[in-house]
């Protein structure tokens, strides 16, 4: 199987379907000798920041000598992203031929037992046998939906849990109401174990975790906001004081603040409790060298130039609130949104930071056409345009300085960040 092969085998699989319980990724897994048996994994859940939080304890343990794999969804740049070590992409051929592997596992589990596995699961089969054949010492794993009954919810026990910021998403997956996606969340909790919150959860959602957590007799830790201090030095450019750490942050924002002090309480642990030696200043180092693509990642601050991926009410008001923080409005912005995102209170959230929206379509058969975002767009923006291409509008931008936000999904995500990149190389 050649690396094309093994995307194409991995994209044909279907992206949802009634849950079993699991039972055909165990199948799986079975066939492949449990490789996620023999990891040390740390499980990270939670709306948004479960990105941030697995990128940046990865290089804390990176920092700290020990082989670090991460295994992040969805990817920006390179579908390799998905599965790294020591911040390097699996190799093309390495893929291809563990795919080639677990097709085959899939056949035999298909015919014997009738299972058919839909992406994800594919996906994440993948990384559990990559990392272990690679001998990793530890790993970080990002839960794709909810938790519970996520496809990465097959380890039997894992070093700790982190659970990140809960808000409404995935509704028609994980529940209504704050509670029901907490209790999907918090599904990732194992018994006697540390669980690391996200010091800011909504009330709600924190009485579901507690509950677990009692019920599993495991220990949460949950940062205090009182400890959490930020210096402004400059746009974009936040030190975050907590405890005795000074760190400098790569992401901006009080979120993502929250969010680094969830990683430290993560480190401390894993340093207080397990075999992992991880010193104050591998925290810091890994912490500061840690970047994210397409989290409000600014290319350039005169003209500014942002692109941000956040896709729902959640990850859209922490960026209208760095936006307010460094006091930017009078924005072109570019925007595309799914159906099931709330698209009407994302622009609504938006809109006192935009003086003109260009609308654009994207791929997948929950995206608005750019039309109908337009014609949401127009009862918050008067300056609102469907656009001929997101490549177009985004060159006559950086061409004219304007300052650009794009924003509004993951799938825009990826193709804008390529077009940024080259756009700016052709203007410097």
């Amino acid at each position: 199987m050649t690396y094309s092969e093994a995307l194409d085998y991995i994209h044909s699989r279907p992206r949802f379907k009634n849950t079993d319980n699991r039972k055909a990724m165990r199948l799986l897994l079975e066939q492949l000798d449990n490789p996620q048996d023999k990891l040390q994994i740390v499980h990270i859940a939670g709306t948004n920041g479960k990105g941030s939080c697995a990128k940046m304890l990865s290089n804390i343990l990176i920092e700290a000598g020990y082989k670090t794999g991460l295994n992040i969804s969805p990817f920006i740049i390179d579908f390799r992203e998905r599965f790294t070590i020591n911040g390097e992409f699996i190799s093309e051929q390495k893929l291809a031929d563990i795919t080639e592997l677990v097709k085959e596992k899939q056949e035999y589990i298909l015919e014997k037992y009738d299972c058919n596995l839909v992406e994800f699961e594919i996906v994440t089969a993948i990384a559990f046998y990559y990392f272990y054949m690679e001998q990793c010492d530890i790993v970080c794993i990002e839960v794709g939906i909810g938790g519970k009954e996520d496809s990465t919810n097959v380890i039997k026990n894992s070093l700790l849990s982190c659970i990140m910021n809960i808000s409404f998403d995935h509704t028609e997956i994980l529940g209504e109401t704050i509670e029901e996606i907490a209790y999907q969340k918090a599904g990732i909790i194992k018994e006697n174990q540390n669980v690391i919150c996200y010091p800011a959860i909504d009330k709600r959602a924190l009485k579901v975790i507690e509950k677990e957590c009692n019920e599993k007799n495991a220990s949460l830790i949950i940062p205090d906001i009182k400890n959490i201090n930020i210096c402004h030095k400059g746009q974009f450019n936040d030190i975050l004081n907590y405890k005795e750490l000074s760190i400098k942050q790569s992401f901006a924002g009080i979120h993502q603040s929250y969010n680094t002090s969830v990683v430290i309480e993560a480190a401390k642990i894993l340093d207080n409790t397990t075999k992992f030696v991880i010193s104050k200043d591998n925290i810091t180092k890994g912490i500061e060298k840690t970047t994210f693509p397409a989290r409000i990642e600014v290319f350039s601050e005169n003209p500014l130039i942002i692109l941000d991926g956040g896709h729902n009410v959640d990850g859209v008001t922490a960026l209208s609130n760095v936006l307010k923080e460094n006091n930017i409005n009078n924005l072109t912005a570019v925007w595309a949104s799914l159906s099931d995102k709330h698209p009407k209170q994302l622009i609504e959230i938006m809109s006192p930071f935009i003086n003109k929206l260009y609308t654009v379509d994207i791929f997948g058969s929950r995206a608005i056409s750019k039309s109908e975002l337009a014609d949401i767009a127009k009862e918050y923006i008067s300056n609102c345009h469907p656009a001929d291409s997101l490549e177009n509008v985004i060159k006559t931008s950086i061409y004219n300085n304007e300052n650009l936000i794009v924003f509004g999904s993951l799938y825009l995500a990826s193709d804008a960040r390529r077009i940024i990149l080259k756009n700016i190389n052709k203007q410097s």
